[in-house]
């Protein structure tokens, strides 16, 4: 490992994925200054070198340090780096299981853009989708996990919700 961190480069790559998991390259090259190609090259050795992983969020090629996140949490970390999931999962997180309607009153959403967004959670299998009669509720799969998650990162998500979210699920005791 010693060995693949010896340029400056690579290690300011390898601390700002640390800080920061499930960044972009975009991003990366934005807070780096680094020039793409540079930079993928870097990205490329390191995750050859198994010190990075990518995850392709069928979006956008996400990376992690390949000591700290399991398949599920790579997922969980990439959702949540996006503001409308993570927005819907801080909402679930708060209220447990929630009716389509509730949730589309309380995250001020077209309805299409909630559906989107909580079948992606779902195909995810971070939201599990219930139907009761006509009606169908949604709530997070694992929600000590998630929020364990959204706790870890939330210094790379500069976020006030995330903050208030952090701090009334500390109060909460969970």
């Amino acid at each position: 490992m010693d060995e693949a961190l010896n340029l400056e480069s690579r290690r300011r790559i390898y601390q700002f994925i640390s800080k920061n998991p499930g960044t972009y390259l975009r991003e990366m090259e934005r807070d780096l200054g680094m020039q793409p190609g540079l930079l993928s090259y870097h990205l490329d050795y390191l995750e050859k070198r198994q010190l990075l992983r990518a995850e392709d969020d069928g979006y956008r090629k996400r990376y992690f340090p390949s000591d700290r996140f399991r398949l599920k949490d790579r997922k969980v970390v990439s959702l949540l780096r996006l503001e409308s999931p993570r927005r819907i999962l801080m909402q679930l997180l708060m209220s447990g299981s929630t009716s389509f309607g509730q949730l589309q009153t309380a995250m001020g959403v077209s309805k299409s853009t909630l559906s989107y967004h909580l079948k992606r959670l779902t195909e995810a299998g971070v939201v599990r989708a219930r139907r009761v009669e006509r009606e169908t509720t949604y709530s997070v799969d694992g929600p000590e996990e998630v929020a364990d998650i959204l706790i870890s990162i939330k210094e790379s998500l500069e976020s006030d919700a995330v903050d208030r979210f952090v701090d009334i699920w500390r109060k909460l005791g969970r």
